[in-house]
């Protein structure tokens, strides 16, 4: 197992290589110059060539290449175009918000999914079942942006019941410690800060999760059908234990192996992809910051939040396929396996 993580590991060096290469270049072809934009439009064409010359764009791509490398090798992804501070800075101080969303969807995601998918199972081709397998192909459908102005409309502009944007009331801001609110909010004791940065979850969360929902809800059909017809269920059935007991010892225990795997992969994809989210909620994370920098061209940022999602995604594959080996005994890693 430790050869397997550690060559899983090994293998995060080409895949950042050529995830920075890709997105180094398309930066470099497909943004509109960055000079203009950060000098305003009034900029005299010799401050242009002197603020390109002060920040490097004018070396060849080749040579900018090679020192963005040099510097993410050593943590340093340079400095925002715009604020002029680092971009790991930058980015650390949004990802708290993106971590928070990303788990709080990932838990309304898994816990309705797995039930939808569990009634679904038990009752196949009942109401239930029908009615579970259209919310889920709903959760597929429907483009997030879509879904996420019409829950704007309905409970924060109809209903005034949810606030639309932002993660917290700024007079009820608790002290920043961790940059998580409901782990501030609850060690600063203030109740009423914790109330109102879950209603403000409500919203982009449940938004965030629908789609992830309905891929775990299709899975744990499938994967509980599949074990509801192995031998050892009819045998127990035989026995006289009850239908519950069944399936919730002996059907879902099994079934949740291939589950697993999805919600660990699913809260990857959430990590890295919650950019349509953000920026419709306004939420303060790295998906809306990085549609921001993309739109003004702050190359070194985005370059940064991209190596970032790739680092995410690696991981968390290498940690599903772990927790897969613990969780299933008959699954053997070595060193030799990719």
């Amino acid at each position: 197992m430790i050869k397997y993580i550690i060559k899983r590991l090994l293998l995060l060096i080409p895949v950042l290589f050529g995830v920075s290469l890709i997105v180094f270049f398309l930066m470099r072809v497909c943004a509109p110059d960055p000079a203009p934009i950060v000098l305003g439009q009034h900029a005299t064409q010799e401050s242009m060539d002197a603020w390109r010359e002060a920040n490097g764009l004018n070396d060849p791509v080749v040579v900018q290449y090679v020192d963005f490398m040099k510097g993410a090798f050593t943590g340093d992804l340079g400095t925002s175009y715009y604020t002029k501070a680092p971009v790991t800075q930058e980015i650390m101080s949004r990802f708290p918000a993106t971590v928070e969303l990303a788990i709080i969807a990932i838990i309304l995601a898994s816990v309705f999914g797995i039930i939808v998918g569990v009634i679904s199972a038990v009752h196949k081709n009942s109401i239930f079942d029908n009615g579970g397998m259209l919310l889920s192909l709903v959760g597929v459908s429907v483009p997030i942006f879509w879904l996420g102005i019409m829950l704007i409309i309905l409970f924060s502009g109809t209903l005034h019941w949810l606030p639309s944007t932002g993660r917290v009331d700024p007079a009820l801001r608790p002290d920043t410690v961790t940059g998580f609110m409901i782990i501030d909010s609850i060690i600063s004791g203030d109740t009423e800060a914790l109330v109102d940065v879950l209603r403000h979850l409500v919203l982009p969360a449940v938004t965030l999760s629908l789609y992830s929902m309905a891929i775990i809800a299709r899975m744990t059909r499938s994967s509980m059908l599949e074990t509801l017809n192995q031998d050892y269920i009819r045998t127990a059935r035989a026995k006289g234990v009850a239908d519950g007991k069944v399936n919730r010892r002996h059907a879902l225990r099994n079934a949740m192996l291939p589950v697993s795997t999805v919600i660990g992969l699913q809260l990857g994809s959430l990590l890295g992809g919650a950019v349509l989210t953000e920026s419709v909620y306004s939420w303060p994370g790295i998906g809306n910051y990085t549609v921001q920098c993309i739109m003004k061209s702050d190359f070194p940022v985005v370059q940064g939040v991209v190596l970032l999602i790739a680092v995410i995604f690696v991981l968390m594959n290498l940690i599903v396929d772990v927790i897969y080996a613990f969780l299933d005994p008959r699954i053997k890693y070595s060193g030799k396996e990719a």
